[in-house]
This record gives structure tokens, C-alpha cells and sequence, in this order.
């Protein structure tokens, strides 16, 4: 994850008071690319209750993020 787009993401998880926001280095952790199915990055993972809901990688904008995050929030509430 670049220097711009960690802090925010960190921002937008703090919009969703029951989430939880886990930045990983995988060059440091190369364990977590082979357990997520990680081959390029930058990646975000969004799981809801254990289940993957949306895979984004090397280029996405924080207003789609947050646009694809409240479609399925209005799905599921």
C-alpha cells in the first residue's frame, strides 16, 4: 500500500464503528500472500462475517471503496 492511500483507508474504516482495519506488509509477512491469495499490491480484502465481499487490486479509489461498501450494507441491514 502506498504512503497516500494507507492513512486513507484508515480514515474510511474509522466511518464503519464496527469494523476492523488490518494494514500487512507482505514482503514482510510473505505467509499472508499465499493464505489470502495475494500476487500483486497494493490489495484490499473486505470480509463480512468470515466471508470475502470484495477483492480490489493495484488501482481503486477510496469513493468506490466506500460506494461498494454502503451497496452491500444496504443489501444485508
Amino acid at each position: 500500500m502506498d504512503g497516500t492511500m494507507l492513512p486513507r483507508l484508515e480514515e474510511l474504516s474509522k466511518e464503519y464503528k464496527n469494523s476492523k482495519f488490518f494494514p500487512i506488509d507482505t514482503k514482510k509477512n510473505p505467509e499472508v500472500s499465499g493464505e489470502f491469495l495475494v500476487f500483486v499490491t497494493p490489495v484490499l480484502i473486505i470480509y463480512y462475517d468470515g466471508i470475502e465481499i470484495m477483492k480490489k487490486v493495484r488501482f481503486f479509489s477510496i469513493s468506490e471503496i466506500k460506494s461498494e461498501i454502503e451497496k452491500f450494507l444496504e443489501k444485508i441491514l
